[in-house]
């Protein structure tokens, strides 16, 4: 393993391991126990970083100044897309579309309300994230719920761990990518363990959708919906893994769709009751259209696929002259901990960025509704208002947890925190190699992100500990992919389309503890796994 002097960390003790680790420590502990606004802890996580980056790891102004900058910088890209997406969840709200839209999932799922959680919290946001990840599933998925009548936290809670197991091989397959550019292992062999683990995950996020919603009473009635959409979703998805994995998710979302929508409320145990009473059908939306009521979200898939699929289109609209993005110089501890410059950083890509094709949606959808007399006068400046009052607090939740996150990343301490725990770890490292994926996406609130920082490292380990490459780095990816349901960027997401600012904390107590256990039994898999001699 590389001597942490030769890539610029100060040398490892566990005095510095756990200061690199207090801004962490100190925003989970002041929303999570003390219940502190998002916005009030990440101020103050993002100056103990500020600290610790300068006192411990050597940062100068320069680099303290380029980490905030980033962070700030990167926050626009999130804004955007809870902005977009609450304008447009509020333009469907005021033509009264959820309304038919829940008096047609009750009617489809024989008015069971776990299977509607199941399909629209679990599979909906799945094949979404196949596509267009970014946020995009928690955002669409979350006021959905919310418009079918769960509670907001159950129903944020729902989305976050629902799109976070397709995210490795969703986006058309982006994180994955990452592990064959930053490691010398085969295309095969990766994707195969790769979509292994990850089926495993999204049985473990099936399990945690229903203890979310009903506690371990849930179990019984929806153990068989769970391991029926696992067994789709996961054999599509290892399936397609063999052929092509940049579309693994998106496969594995349209399978999950169709078998959820149309086979499994067939089964018996969803079947009502031969004596069981007619479903009355409300007088309100009596007549209404499905597809009138869906069309925004129809309009979006439409527009992301069309953008997202056509190789030509996509190509065309992402050009660097369509990209916006600010120039950093290069920046250096006092260690020699490097960032590099870069001309354009987390260049914006002004025409495919997923708030800009969530807008341009909204007013498609505005314009189709208009056409079917279902938007009433004035309804397009009343959602921006609305959207506005709705998204101030995440708005502010959000700009000091990225400032902390990408200045944890500059300053070096989350790649110290990771070989401090690989350092440790010895024959125990494959059960802690997903929380190094975690810990990458908790800072980033990116899979992609988490394999970039770490899949290196976690390479170096196997080869270091001769044990199988493939399956730390599939235990890598999938701990980084499931660690998009417990970041704070992610979770000040979920709060700010559904109303929640403030309530981060309560978010992330929940998912938290769900992300830990998921590790945990992936770390487990993977150690009993390479015992036996798999994976070499």
């Amino acid at each position: 393993m590389s001597n942490l002097q030769s890539v610029g960390l100060p040398a490892m003790s566990v005095g510095t391991w756990l200061l690199a680790l207090l801004p962490v420590v100190v925003v989970l502990t002041l929303m999570m126990a003390f219940k502190m606004s998002g916005a009030r802890a990440g101020v103050i996580s993002w100056l103990v970083a500020v600290a610790v980056v300068y006192f411990t790891f050597g940062g100068g102004a320069e680099v303290l100044a380029s980490g905030t900058v980033k962070g700030l910088w990167t926050t626009i890209f999130v804004l955007f897309i809870i902005w977009s997406s609450m304008y447009l969840y509020n333009l469907v709200d005021l033509t009264g579309s959820f309304k038919v839209i829940a008096a047609t999932f009750t009617k489809l799922t024989n008015g069971n309300k776990m299977l509607q959680l199941l399909i629209l919290g679990w599979v909906f946001p799945t094949f979404i994230q196949g596509v267009c990840g970014f946020g995009v599933p928690v955002a669409v998925a979350t006021p959905l719920l919310i418009g079918l009548g769960f509670d907001p936290i159950v129903s944020v809670v729902t989305a976050l761990l629902g799109h976070s197991w397709g995210v490795t091989f969703g986006s058309l397959g982006s994180s994955y990518s990452v592990l064959l550019q930053l490691s010398p292992v085969e295309a095969g062999p990766m994707a195969f363990w790769g979509s292994i683990f990850i089926a495993l995950g999204g049985l473990i996020v099936g399990f945690c959708i229903l203890h979310n919603y009903g506690g371990f009473a849930a179990f019984k009635e929806g153990t068989v919906a769970v391991l029926f959409l696992s067994i789709v979703m996961g054999g599509a998805m290892i399936g397609t893994c063999f052929v092509s994995p940049n579309v693994g998710t998106f496969v594995a979302g349209a399978a999950g769709l169709i078998a959820g929508s149309f086979i499994l409320p067939k089964f018996k145990a969803y079947r009502p009751a031969a004596d069981a009473p007619a479903m009355e059908e409300d007088p309100e939306v009596a007549g209404k259209s499905f597809i009138d009521a869906f069309s925004a979200y129809i309009i979006l898939i439409v527009v992301v696929f069309a953008v997202y699929l056509i190789a030509p289109v996509k190509n065309f609209l992402e050009q660097d002259m369509f990209k916006l993005g600010l120039a950093f110089p290069e920046t250096v501890t006092s260690f020699g901990y490097t960032e590099e410059a870069t001309a354009k950083y987390s260049a914006l890509k002004i025409l495919t960025t997923p708030g800009t094709l969530i807008v341009i949606s909204s007013f498609l959808a505005a314009a189709y509704y208009n056409a079917k007399g279902l938007l009433p006068k004035g309804a397009m400046k009343t959602a921006w208002t609305k959207t506005m009052a709705q998204s101030a607090g995440s708005t502010a939740t959000i700009m000091p947890m990225t400032m902390m996150a990408v200045l944890m990343t500059a300053g070096g301490l989350t790649t110290y925190i990771a070989y401090g725990i690989a350092q440790t770890a010895g024959g125990a490292f494959p059960i802690l190699a997903p929380f190094i994926g975690i810990l990458g996406g908790f800072v980033t609130s990116s899979g992609t992100s988490s394999n970039i920082l770490f899949t290196s490292m976690q390479y170096e380990v196997a080869s270091v500990l001769s044990i199988s490459p493939y399956i730390i780095l599939a235990v890598q990816t999938t701990g980084s992919s499931l660690s998009n349901s417990f970041s704070p960027g992610n979770a000040a997401l979920g709060a700010g389309v559904s109303g929640l600012a403030g309530r981060e904390g309560e978010i992330l107590k929940s998912t938290g503890v769900y992300n830990m256990l998921q590790g945990l039994i992936i770390g487990l898999v993977a150690f009993a796994l390479i015992k036996l001699g798999f994976g070499m």
